[in-house]
């Protein structure tokens, strides 16, 4: 019982902790807005509430999130706000990767306390040298990056004990990168995902993450270490994605009630009160269904992920059910401006907002609803895809 109480005042105090957040960067949503990017006010609020650490080891001393909570936690903020919501998310989803790497680099990221950002598009160009690497590339869509000490990107190298070149992370200092601050986007305009410039930047052998590795077995390199941790236990990427559904749930949720609230308080010019039209009574019944179905598939996405382990799993199931539950969050945004008609149109209305930055989810490369469905029914006939999650 002691147990259940203390997992209920985490859970509460985890909570508190996102709607503090999404209260705050919905205040500044127009301004992220125009900005391209949330203020150093909001990551600030981020950094104090030790957002960054919730998906880390015990060993250094947080509390070591639950996938539920997690999930609930990344959905209040989307609630509010969903670029907050979205570096809420990978601010501390980013961690788990870093809880991969060789203990020595681990402690000295988690200890300096920085955000970690990362893009793990195999596109940088990997050239050996005495004792490391030399790193180049042009990445972009680097999320959060404007507040991050640390970065991850991603290459093809090939290494003696495989046969073929396979997709690598490469843990970077920002310090020694150069950002290009050119963020100008439909949606999410306050993610501040800006491009990154890696010119010839040195690394260590110890500073490069094999995600192969990590599919063949979800445990960290050194022989002592946390077996409970969560990560160690799920599949990777599985975890390492289930953020965008989680926050896709809680925008569209938001847009459900504003919807409501909306038609319920407006009269067409021809005198019939909106919320008497069989049309508007039809769209908030269909969206309320499509939200349900939506929670119960994020739901069973992660039974799935407390079921599998960290052992074999089915990664084009993943992708298809979370493609899924985005693609439902879209439709409710969609449908709901379309139906609430031009005032909803304008800049800054609450509507146009969540529904450009669900658009803005849904383009993701995990998240595209196409590519997962048709994965999933190749699987499905039996017909290897390689999706890992």
């Amino acid at each position: 019982m002691a147990v259940l109480v203390e997992n209920k005042l985490l859970f509460n105090e985890i909570i508190e902790k996102a709607k503090r957040i999404g209260e705050a960067a919905e205040l500044e949503a127009l301004q992220a807005d125009q900005n391209a990017t949330i203020s150093e006010n909001i990551a600030n609020i981020i950094r104090n509430e030790n957002i960054h650490r919730l998906i880390l080891p015990k060993e250094y001393g947080y509390p070591q999130l639950d996938w539920r909570t997690f999930v609930d936690m990344v959905s209040t903020v989307g609630y509010y706000n969903l670029s907050a919501a979205w570096l809420t998310y990978f601010f501390s989803v980013h961690n788990a990767w870093v809880s991969y790497l060789p203990k020595p680099l681990r402690d000295e990221i988690v200890n300096q306390g920085g955000f970690v950002a990362d893009v793990f598009a195999p596109i940088g160009q990997v050239e050996k040298c005495e004792g490391g690497y030399y790193v180049s590339g042009k990445y972009n869509f680097v999320s959060g990056i404007n507040y991050c000490d640390w970065v991850g990107v991603g290459a093809m190298m090939k290494f003696d004990d495989s046969e073929k070149p396979e997709r690598v992370g490469i843990c970077l200092k920002v310090s020694d990168l150069e950002v290009v601050k050119n963020w100008d986007s439909l949606g999410l305009r306050g993610s501040g995902s800006n491009t990154l410039i890696v010119d010839k930047v040195f690394v260590k052998p110890e500073s490069i993450l094999r995600f192969s590795k990590i599919i063949e077995c979800s445990q960290p390199p050194e022989k002592d270490f946390d077996q409970d941790y969560l990560y160690y236990n799920t599949p990777f990427y599985p975890g390492f994605y289930v953020g965008f559904a989680a926050m896709a749930v809680g925008g569209a949720e938001r847009v459900l009630q504003e919807f409501e609230k909306h038609t319920a308080g407006r009269i067409r010019f021809s005198g019939v009160v909106e919320k008497e039209s069989p049309t508007s009574q039809r769209v908030l019944a269909e969206l309320s269904i499509e939200m349900e179905s939506a929670k119960a598939l994020l739901n069973q996405y992660i039974v799935m992920m407390e079921q599998d382990k960290g052992g074999p799993y089915e990664g084009a199931r993943y992708k298809a059910i979370r493609a899924a539950i985005i693609d439902k969050c879209v439709n409710i945004g969609v449908k709901s401006l379309l139906t609430l008609g031009g005032h909803a149109l304008l800049k800054g209305h609450p509507v146009e907002l969540f529904a450009r930055d669900l658009i803005a989810i849904a383009t993701h490369i995990t998240s595209l609803y196409e590519d997962g469905i048709y994965g999933y029914g190749r699987h499905l006939f039996g017909i290897k895809t390689g999706i890992q999650g």
